[in-house]
C-alpha cells in the first residue's frame, strides 16, 4: 500500500535504486518509497528468464525502445523494466573501468567526492567477490555476487579465443577488477555459480521486513510534480504521493523523459510538446552516450559446438592504438548464436543461419546521441537517437577494431573452430573505404547508455545536476544513474552504476 507522503522517493528499482533506497532506508527515521514501472518479484517467485545468466532475457520484462544507430537504422535497444532494472536482464558483465576514469570525473564536475579514492569504498561495499574478495580494492560482504568463469566451464569458442590472445602476446589478467589491469583473462560476472544471475534486486531481500520501506511494482511514474523550484512530489498509476526528496534513478533513457515530462528540460522542446517550462535545462536528453559493437564473424565448422551456452567468458582488454586512454577497447568471442529470430542484418550479410565471431566494443566515442520526447504522454515511448559516426573521428577507430578482431580470428586456435568467415574478406581489410561501408551497415550497441542528465558545475549550461546530484535550480530533485556520468566510463556501466547508487545514499544521508 502506497501512502500518502514519504521522506524520499526513489523512481527505478534498478542497478542504482534498488541499493539507494535500501541504503537511505537503514534510517528507521527515513520513510521511503521504491517505485518500479515493471513487475517486482520475490526471490522464490524469480521467473527462469531472470535467473538464466547465460541469456539476455528480452521477452516479459524489457520497455521494447529502439534507437537509431546511424542514418536510417534502428536497432532494438534493451532496457530492463523489472525489479534490479537492466541487471536482472544483462549479460552479467561486471567490471568497474579504469580508476582514471573517476579521476577525470571528479576533476570535470570539480568535487574529489568522486575521484577513484573516494569511490572505491563503495565499490568494496557493494560486492562479495568469491575470488579476490581478500585484497584490499575488493570486498566480501556486499550484496552482489562477483565471480570469474574456471578454466574447466569455459566453451571452445572462449578457449580459442583465450589461445590467440596470449599467442598474440597480449598478457594475463586474472582479475579484470584489479586497479593496474590490462589483457586477456575471464569476466567477472554477477552471478553466485556458473548459471545463476543476481540482479541489484539482491539489495532489496535483507530489508523488505522494514517499516519504514515500501517497494511498490507495476507501477509507471508520469512525472515530477514541481511547487515553484522544489519537488513535492510524484503523479504515479493516476495518483499523486508526496515526498520531501524525489530521486530518479529510472536510467539513461527514463530519467530524462520524465524530467521533460515534468516541465524540466530544453524549453524549445517542452512547448513543442505542449509541456509548461517550469525549468530551461538544455542538457536534459542530450550528451547521449554508448559503447558501440562490432565483429568479424565465422561460420562454424560442421559438428562444431552449438549455440546455447554463455556468450562471453573471457575478455581482453587493450588501448587503441595512439589512445592516451588506457583498456578502451575491449575484445570478446561469442560462441555460436543463432540468426534465425535476431540479428536479421547479420544474417543477410553472411548467409548464414549460424556463426560466432570475436566482436570489439569501444568504451569511448566522439559522437554523441540524445534523448527526445515523441509526446507529453507518458505511454508513448522516448525517442533515442545514438548519434553513432556522427563525429568523423570514429571512423578510424572502429577500422582498426575491425582489423585486430580478424587477427585474433586468423590465429591457429579460432580458425580450427570455423569453416569460413562471413561477410568481410581478407581483401577488405586492406580498403579504409570497404571497411566503414561495413562498419555503417553492421555496427551494434553493447546497450551502455549514460550522459543525459550529465553532471557538472552550476556555470556549465550543459549540465543537469551537480555533484551531490542535485538538478540545478530544483530543490529536492535528484538524479543518480548512468545519465548523470560526465563521460563514459571505459566497462560495461552496470557496477558504476551500483557505486552511484551507493554514493548517492552516503551523500544524501
Amino acid at each position: 500500500m502506497i501512502a500518502q507522503h514519504y521522506d524520499d522517493i526513489v523512481i527505478g528499482a534498478g542497478s542504482a535504486g534498488a541499493p539507494l533506497a535500501a541504503r537511505l532506508s537503514e534510517d528507521p527515521a527515513r520513510r521511503v518509497l521504491l517505485i518500479e514501472a515493471g513487475p517486482d518479484y520475490p526471490v522464490d517467485g524469480t521467473p527462469p528468464d531472470l535467473l538464466d545468466g547465460n541469456r539476455m532475457a528480452l521477452t516479459g520484462h524489457d520497455w521494447g525502445l529502439t534507437a537509431r544507430i546511424t542514418g536510417d537504422r534502428s536497432i532494438r535497444f534493451p532496457q530492463g523494466r523489472v525489479a534490479g532494472g537492466s541487471s536482472a536482464i544483462g549479460n552479467t558483465v561486471a567490471i568497474r573501468g579504469m580508476p582514471s576514469d573517476y579521476d577525470e570525473w571528479a576533476d570535470a564536475v570539480g568535487s574529489s567526492a568522486w575521484s577513484w579514492q573516494q569511490v572505491l569504498p563503495f565499490f568494496t561495499a557493494l560486492e562479495d567477490d568469491l575470488d579476490f574478495g581478500q585484497r584490499p580494492y575488493h570486498g566480501t560482504d556486499g550484496p552482489v555476487p562477483i565471480r570469474r568463469w574456471r578454466a574447466d566451464e569455459l566453451t571452445a569458442v572462449q578457449r580459442a579465443f583465450h589461445g590467440a590472445c596470449v599467442d598474440a602476446g597480449y598478457p594475463l589478467s586474472p582479475d579484470h577488477n584489479a586497479p593496474d589491469s590490462t589483457g586477456v583473462g575471464p569476466i567477472p560476472s554477477h552471478r553466485r555459480d556458473a548459471a545463476t544471475r543476481v540482479s541489484t534486486a539482491a539489495y532489496l531481500e535483507p530489508c523488505r521486513g522494514r517499516a519504514n520501506l515500501t517497494v511498490a511494482g507495476g507501477v509507471p511514474v508520469e512525472r515530477v510534480l514541481l511547487n515553484g523550484d522544489r519537488a513535492v512530489g510524484i503523479r504515479a498509476g493516476g495518483r499523486r504521493v508526496l515526498a520531501d526528496r524525489v530521486i530518479l534513478a529510472a536510467g539513461a533513457v527514463h530519467s530524462p523523459a520524465i524530467l521533460m515530462r515534468s516541465g524540466i528540460g530544453p524549453a524549445e522542446q517542452l512547448r513543442r510538446h505542449g509541456i509548461d517550462v517550469l525549468a530551461d535545462l538544455p542538457g536534459v536528453g542530450a550528451n547521449l552516450t554508448d559503447q558501440p559493437r562490432i565483429g568479424v564473424f565465422m561460420v562454424p565448422r560442421p559438428g562444431s559446438e552449438n549455440y546455447g551456452t554463455s556468450t562471453g567468458q573471457i575478455v581482453l582488454r587493450t588501448t587503441a592504438e595512439g589512445s592516451p586512454a588506457t583498456n578502451d577497447m575491449y575484445y570478446a568471442a561469442v560462441n555460436h548464436f543463432d540468426l534465425t529470430h535476431q540479428f536479421p542484418e547479420l544474417r543477410r550479410l553472411s548467409g548464414a543461419s549460424r556463426v560466432f565471431g570475436v566482436m570489439a566494443v569501444a568504451r569511448r566515442l566522439w559522437s554523441r546521441g540524445r534523448v527526445t520526447l515523441d509526446s507529453a504522454d507518458p505511454t508513448v515511448a522516448p525517442r533515442v537517437d545514438l548519434g553513432y559516426l556522427s563525429d568523423p573521428r570514429d571512423y578510424p577507430l572502429l577500422r582498426h577494431a575491425l582489423r585486430i578482431c580478424w587477427a585474433l580470428a586468423e590465429q591457429p586456435t579460432i580458425r580450427a573452430e570455423a569453416a569460413r568467415f562471413a561477410v568481410l574478406t581478407e581483401a577488405d581489410l586492406d580498403s579504409d573505404a570497404a571497411l566503414d561501408r561495413y562498419v555503417e551497415a553492421a555496427v551494434d550497441s553493447a546497450y551502455n547508455p549514460a550522459g543525459t542528465c550529465r553532471m557538472g558545475p552550476s556555470g556549465d549550461r550543459d549540465a543537469v545536476v551537480d555533484h551531490r546530484c542535485a538538478v540545478h535550480g530544483i530543490h529536492g530533485l535528484y538524479v543518480a544513474d548512468a545519465s548523470v556520468l560526465p563521460h563514459m566510463v571505459r566497462a560495461n556501466t552496470h557496477l558504476t552504476v551500483v557505486m552511484i547508487g551507493e554514493r548517492v545514499a552516503d551523500l544524501l544521508r
